[in-house]
């Protein structure tokens, strides 16, 4: 059975593959968590649990998709070394994964949402980093996902 809105993502939304190592991790790190227990775990440790993103099946991930929204909505780097930059770069990535043909439903509906979060980082690459070779390599990412959603709704509308 698929998550709703007011259910949590059950193991095979995580898993739609059944057995890859990357979604079992995904599940292992959120299955069962609420998004905000979910938030506050990924804000923990940005480094560890960005990935999960990636490979968590397009059900889990739309409904988890809030944890990352919020994140770079309140994520403010302080410092050149700090593990949010990366995780600001590799978010685009896990998103964009998400985004890959065919396009699940579940994860097409969230492309608004997205193309809003990659204004806001586009936008405001300042707030993630003060490097310009840091912002260069940030804003290649989320422009690379913005061409990503270009493509969707050219496909889609």
């Amino acid at each position: 059975m698929a998550a709703t809105n007011e259910s949590l993502p059950t193991r095979d939304d995580f898993d739609a593959f059944e057995g890859y190592l990357d979604e079992i991790c995904a599940w292992n790190n959120f299955g069962g968590l609420n998004l905000s227990d979910a938030y506050v775990k990924f804000c923990e440790s940005p480094d560890i649990y960005q990935e999960d993103f990636m490979f968590m099946g397009s059900v889990a991930f739309s409904y988890y998709f809030p944890v990352i929204e919020r994140y770079i909505r309140e994520t403010r780097v302080e410092s050149e070394d700090d593990i949010e930059i990366e995780a600001i770069w590799i978010l685009a990535h896990c998103i964009h994964q998400q985004f890959t043909d065919p396009c699940p439903v579940s994860t097409l509906s969230l492309r608004h949402r997205v193309e809003d979060l990659v204004t806001q980082v586009r936008n405001n690459l300042s707030v993630y980093c003060n490097g310009i070779i840091e912002q260069q390599r940030i804003d290649t990412a989320w422009q690379e996902l913005q061409d990503r959603m270009t493509r969707l709704r050219e496909l889609h509308e």
